[in-house]
């Protein structure tokens, strides 16, 4: 998967952008605030449908517009392809239009038909955040491998949302609590089906991820992945492989009995939507215990895991976007990180000190300066 060429309309900082690539490591670099990060901010847009730093798209459109587009000219195995992100204001209200060789298409028909992973500085909280964090780490990665994976999140997301809504009525109108049995059917149902496909994702990255750390850590430091489950009553499960069956009935019989409970909160306490992703270094959980030095390892681990992961089921490398990574890192894992990704990702890099990358053949240079780009 090689991205041939970006456009950029009324994105932040750029009112007209035109940059076609042709190395496989793509430098922007240059002073904070010229623009080095939109570039990448428009790239994953156009992967994703949605931005890595806000979830307001219309902050994405430049100052004074009404209305901005990014497009991306792609390769993939299957040949040549484009796509064109566009939002506009229309009588007061925003819209958004997706186009995916010159045809209309939906949100759900466009993820992942570009796929890329980032990585920023704030990946970082991928190891020392919240765990909706990781819920999410794992969500982005399974989707853009597994449409039915996209279909049941917002399923589950939306079935969440009707049995919330439920409880704080019956709490509220004291009306008969067995008419939830419905929803905790349907729920139970999601939850093992995404669980499932979730327990499988994790064997995969550990697989990949470990090694990867290893290396980084210049054969110091080892890691494990688990997935914490949490049940009722404070309870903590670490499954490792479970057949749908087993959870479907796991998951109704807690709801069931937690019912009251739900209630009297008026929020569904147990499901995927509370889980987290465990990472241990040495043994011990790296949340907790690991240096800074061993958190940022695992982080980068995790994402580099990722490329891999996408590679090993859709057989092509995802895109991958680093953004101001470099100066967080010391000079061994620099070079170990790109030599990772050269000659066989295709990556785009944003740093301040061009020197901080290391030199390949492949590598080639573009100067962002208040929002306009010169190549070297």
């Amino acid at each position: 998967m090689k991205i041939n060429k970006i456009q950029l309309v009324n994105f932040r900082n750029f009112s007209q952008c035109a940059v076609s690539f042709d190395k496989m490591v793509t430098v922007f670099y240059g002073k904070n605030g010229q623009g080095k990060t939109n570039l990448l901010e428009g790239i994953f847009y156009a992967s994703f449908g949605l931005s890595h730093r806000t979830s307001k798209e219309e902050e994405m459109i430049k100052f004074s517009s009404d209305g901005m587009a990014v497009i991306l000219d792609f390769e993939k195995e299957d040949g040549f392809h484009s796509i064109r992100m566009k939002r506009y204001s229309n009588q007061g209200k925003f819209h958004k239009e997706i186009k995916i060789d010159g045809k209309k298409t939906s949100a759900k028909e466009h993820y992942s038909f570009l796929n890329a992973v980032m990585f920023s500085p704030e990946d970082l909280q991928i190891i020392k955040g919240d765990p909706s964090l990781r819920r999410r780490f794992m969500d982005m990665e399974i989707s853009q491998t597994d449409p039915l994976y996209y279909d049941l999140l917002v399923r589950y997301r939306r079935t969440i949302r009707q049995r919330n809504s439920l409880l704080k009525t019956i709490r509220e109108q004291n009306q008969p609590k067995e008419q939830l049995e419905v929803w905790d059917k349907e729920i139970s149902d999601i939850n093992a089906q995404i669980l499932v496909k979730r327990l499988d994702n994790v064997n995969k990255l550990k697989e990949i991820a470990a090694p990867v750390f290893n290396i980084l850590s210049n054969h110091i430091d080892t890691l494990d992945i688990k997935y914490e489950m949490k049940g009722n009553n404070g309870e903590l499960f670490y499954p490792e492989e479970e057949s749908p069956d087993t959870m479907r009935e796991f998951y109704l019989t807690s709801l069931r009995e937690r019912r009251d409970k739900d209630i009297l909160l008026g929020n569904t306490g147990i499901g995927i939507h509370r889980d987290d992703l465990k990472t241990y270094i040495n043994g011990v959980e790296s949340k907790s215990f690991a240096s800074q030095g061993q958190q940022r390892c695992c982080a980068l681990a995790l994402k580099l895991s990722q490329i891999e992961y996408v590679k090993k089921i859709t057989g092509e490398y995802p895109v991958l976007l680093l953004d101001d990574v470099m100066s967080e890192l010391d000079q061994y894992r620099r070079s170990q990180l790109v030599g990772f990704i050269n000659d066989k990702v295709q990556t785009f890099i944003t740093v301040n000190d061009k020197t901080l990358i290391p030199e390949f053949d492949s590598n080639c240079y573009f100067r962002v300066e208040k929002g306009t780009i010169k190549e070297e």
